[in-house]
């Protein structure tokens, strides 16, 4: 990993460089979400969510790697890992689910990107949550969603704010449920970017998976089967429903990890 890039409120800043500042095993960089994305500065009502999704999409521009592995906050590494393994022959490994599980954020991606919902294969939907996405494939994407003197980021944002006029019409309604992964994934296939870039679990006898959900719901976690290093899954979903105490979470995992 070349650079860990950490983007959080302009008021946690000093506080999460100094924690992490401790790390001696890779060069961290901490950065306000506003200064990735400016056009943020405009939305102040956006959604955490909307956020985080347009922080992950302008991550390229400031990460020199050729990948990015995007994380968020439930995501649980479940062992060592190394580059060969997220990399499989030059190509980021891909995990993929049918585009049924979540049919609105894909309906409202083709309407986003006006193509056809016929677009790729709806059995190969991206995975969300965690993923490994090319870097010149995102940049050339961004790019396409600019439009004259709208930014993409800019442009993402107009379709949200409920209390806008012109969001007040039934194409701007088709437009809200994206995800940045449904994006990406049906803009690949549009421009014949989609294979070289990215390589399937299956694909080659590979067997190892990106995510798993064996801690979520965390009622139902079994640590020992997820940490275990017969497990070919690398990361998993963790259950963060409030109340529950990262305490607890740390507790069960530390119980089945060596060390």
């Amino acid at each position: 990993m070349s650079t860990l890039l950490v983007v959080r409120p302009e008021q946690e800043v000093s506080a999460v460089t100094e924690y992490l500042s401790q790390s001696q095993s890779m060069p961290v960089e901490v950065m306000v979400k506003e200064n990735l994305v400016p056009d943020l500065r405009q939305y102040p009502k956006l959604r955490c969510w909307r956020k985080r999704q347009l922080v992950k999409l302008a991550a390229s521009r400031v990460l020199a790697s050729d990948y990015c592995f995007t994380f968020a906050t439930e995501v649980l590494g479940t062992r060592l890992t190394n580059r060969s393994e997220l990399l499989p022959v030059g190509e980021a490994l891909l995990q993929h689910e049918s585009r049924a599980l979540y049919q609105p954020l894909w309906f409202s991606s083709t309407s986003l990107l006006c193509i056809d919902q016929a677009v790729g294969d709806s059995y190969r939907g991206m995975s969300i949550t965690l993923t490994l996405v090319t870097r010149d494939l995102l940049k050339i994407f961004m790019d396409a969603l600019s439009k004259r003197r709208v930014s993409s980021a800019e442009r993402l944002c107009r379709s949200h704010p409920p209390w806008s006029p012109p969001n007040w019409t039934p194409a701007r309604f088709r437009c809200r449920w994206w995800t940045e992964y449904s994006l990406y994934n049906l803009f690949a296939p549009v421009i014949g970017a989609f294979d070289g870039f990215n390589i399937e679990r299956g694909s080659n006898h590979l067997l190892q998976a990106l995510l798993g959900h064996e801690a979520y719901p965390f009622k139902e976690c079994q640590p020992a089967c997820a940490f275990s290093s017969a497990d070919p899954v690398l990361c998993c979903l963790v259950d963060i429903t409030p109340g529950l105490s990262p305490r607890v979470i740390w507790a069960a995992v530390r119980a089945s990890t060596p060390g």
